[in-house]
């Protein structure tokens, strides 16, 4: 089931990706959501029917892979709304959407306070309880789940995890625009100008793909996409294939120093000249 679902998940990415470049304001309708959930109904229906080996396997399951999936549900449902929002370039709108988001993310927190610590802090003592099927508050606790959602298959709190994950990199990325809004303005009035890369193109790969892999961005639910599309605005740079350029990586390790090797010789020469 894991397998199956990761599979499903990496291939709705891809997809979500393209749609994304080919994103046009100016249609009417938008088939991110629709897409999604059409992946979302696959692994519906083989949940049906699958049994775990073991509750750990079921626990992993509806604790570290589903909810990624599931996430992305809740997070293209608001996400199209700013898409939108962002054509029609009203402030006020943009403020409106921006303070329903932090509302969201900090109303959700307080309603599942417990929950969402025991997430954040990485517990693992109660996840029979909340991450098991036959567990008494999925039997007992009467809740509202949207149609994507059997009601004899995923937990309660996966969806909450969900859900948690969404609003969370939605009330971040609301966060960076708000920033990056003022760094735009201030940068307009004082005619500063952003920081452009200057190493090799090979570089901002490796370091790309290792922020990615040490979780640095949104809780380590960023995609490399996202970070490299962040890399190019913020850097003036062409990030180029960046798959390909990857493999080049891999093909020339044994070979050559990696970038992050000069990045850590370096700070530690760094260290050294600060403590001599």
């Amino acid at each position: 089931m894991k397998v199956f679902t990761e599979k499903l998940h990496n291939e709705l990415l891809l997809k979500l990706d393209e749609l994304e470049r080919n994103y046009d304001p100016l249609m009417l309708t938008d088939s991110r959501l629709s897409t999604i959930t059409e992946t979302i109904d696959q692994i519906k229906e083989k949940l049906k029917t699958h049994r775990f080996p073991a509750e750990e396997d079921e626990i992993h399951y509806f604790k570290k892979v589903l909810p990624e999936t599931l996430a992305l549900y809740f997070y293209y449902s608001d996400k199209m709304e700013r898409d939108r929002i962002v054509r029609l370039d009203s402030d006020i709108y943009k403020y409106k959407f921006h303070d329903r988001i932090f509302s969201q993310a900090e109303n959700f927190r307080a309603e599942h306070n417990i929950f969402c610590e025991y997430f954040r802090d990485g517990k693992t003592d109660m996840d029979n309880f909340y991450f098991l099927r036959i567990s008494p508050i999925n039997r007992e606790t009467k809740y509202p789940v949207i149609r994507i959602l059997h009601p004899s298959t995923p937990p309660l709190h996966c969806e909450l995890l969900a859900k948690h994950i969404a609003y969370n990199k939605l009330e971040f990325e609301s966060k960076i625009i708000i920033a990056e809004e003022k760094e735009t303005f201030s940068s307009l009035k004082t005619g500063r100008s952003k920081l452009k890369w200057t190493a090799r193109q090979i570089d901002i790969i490796e370091l790309g793909y290792a922020l990615k892999e040490a979780r640095a961005f949104n809780d380590g639910n960023a995609s490399l996409n996202e970070i490299f599309r962040c890399f190019k605005e913020a850097f003036d740079f062409d990030t180029g294939s960046t798959s390909r350029i990857f493999q080049d990586i891999i093909r020339r390790k044994a070979n050559s120093p990696l970038f992050l090797d000069l990045l850590k010789q370096k700070l530690l020469e760094r260290i050294d000249d600060f403590l001599n």
